[in-house]
């Protein structure tokens, strides 16, 4: 497909009606198995929660459905929160367009999730430690934080990069992904056939790995104390540095802590985000 004309969009525009059969499906029957543990585990309890970077909303219908609670599904993807829209008809789930380091629920939640890579989509650290901040400042003191992160360790199991070639529903969907350890970038070209469209269209997408240590320290600033860090692939309690790692962080339950924070938000750089 290399010497095929390509339309460039925007990231998800023409992705996200293929990515419940793609990636969607398969990512939600691994992280609620994840996550289903790893409650048990920790004797997690929360009467509302927010699904950060929910995409097309599989996850965040999940929780209200199965959990029987409120739920915000919070995406700056329209395309993405319009599927989620008929994924999410009939469950106690209200989405939310907004991007994570700008975060304002309508109230504050007990329970946050970021999974399948939502947290490596801020690729500087500022983004990073900023969106811990806005999501410490959404949780009632004693909540809880889980999500992923894609390590620099072997992200790609060793590999610079790979192809996969997906049928999608008449829909043709090749994703290419390649890892730049010098910058710890995933660079992933997604190209979507589809057959009415006389030219495929191809999104540029980029994540940033990040170390367990720097993801440690950053909570801590956030007002986090982390209850366990686990390898995605086994959920052992991860030894060193997994390729991917699921988080679970709970917010210190002393309010003065979460304002001391909240007073210093002016000086973290922004990354240029403007948040009204």
């Amino acid at each position: 497909m290399s010497s095929v004309q390509h339309r460039t969009v925007l990231p998800y525009t023409q992705f996200a009606k293929a990515y419940d059969v793609t990636l969607g499906i398969p990512s939600l029957v691994r992280t609620r198995k994840i996550f289903e543990t790893l409650v048990r585990q920790y004797g997690i309890r929360f009467q509302n929660a927010a699904d950060l970077g929910c995409g097309t909303g599989l996850f965040a219908c999940y929780l209200s459905r199965c959990w029987s609670v409120p739920v915000f599904g919070v995406d700056r993807s329209p395309e993405m929160l319009e599927v989620a829209r008929r994924n999410c008809r009939g469950s106690n789930v209200c989405l939310l367009r907004q991007d994570i380091r700008c975060l304002r629920l309508p109230c504050l939640v007990d329970l946050a999730t970021a999974n399948f890579d939502t947290l490596n989509h801020l690729v500087d650290d500022a983004d990073l430690r900023l969106a811990f901040r806005r999501i410490s400042e959404n949780l009632r003191p004693g909540g809880h934080l889980f999500f992923d992160l894609v390590t620099p360790c072997q992200p790609l199991g060793g590999f610079r990069g790979y192809t996969r070639r997906f049928p999608a529903a008449g829909d043709r969907v090749l994703q290419r992904i390649r890892w730049d350890p010098t910058r710890r970038i995933l660079s992933i070209v997604v190209i979507v056939r589809s057959p009415g469209s006389r030219l495929p269209t191809m999104e540029a997408h980029r994540e940033r790995a990040y170390s367990p240590a720097e993801v440690a320290r950053w909570l801590s600033d956030a007002g986090f104390v982390i209850r366990g860090v686990h390898d995605a692939a086994t959920l052992h309690v991860a030894a060193g540095c997994p390729p991917r790692m699921i988080v679970v962080a709970r917010k210190m339950p002393d309010a003065r802590r979460a304002l001391i924070f909240s007073d210093v938000n002016a000086a973290i750089p922004m990354g240029g985000v403007k948040c009204t």
